[in-house]
């Protein structure tokens, strides 16, 4: 059975072979950031799937920022995860 691995932040990194249960046959171990559920074969060239806990969401393709300058970095984050700047948006109670 096929794991499909993403990271910290859901965006799709590649796929591996699950081990097998030893104790279970049949039953197949999945990884910690991985899912079975298999991204969509299609991708755009400026979108990127990402995981969203149920299923596969595309998003825009990460850019590389500077690596020097780290506000640089953080508006690139920002910009690359819409839902993550409306969260330090939203209003504190």
């Amino acid at each position: 059975m096929i794991a499909y691995h993403y990271d910290r932040a859901g965006l799709y990194q590649g796929n591996s072979q699950a081990d097998e249960s030893p104790l279970e046959p049949g039953v197949y171990l999945l990884p910690a950031n991985s899912t079975f559920v298999a991204p969509p074969v299609e991708i755009p060239d400026e979108r990127w799937p990402r995981w969203n806990g149920v299923s596969w969401d595309f998003v825009n393709r990460p850019q590389p920022a500077d690596r020097d300058d780290p506000i640089a970095k953080l508006a690139d984050f920002l910009a690359q995860n819409p839902d993550v700047a409306a969260l330090l948006n939203a209003p504190r109670k």
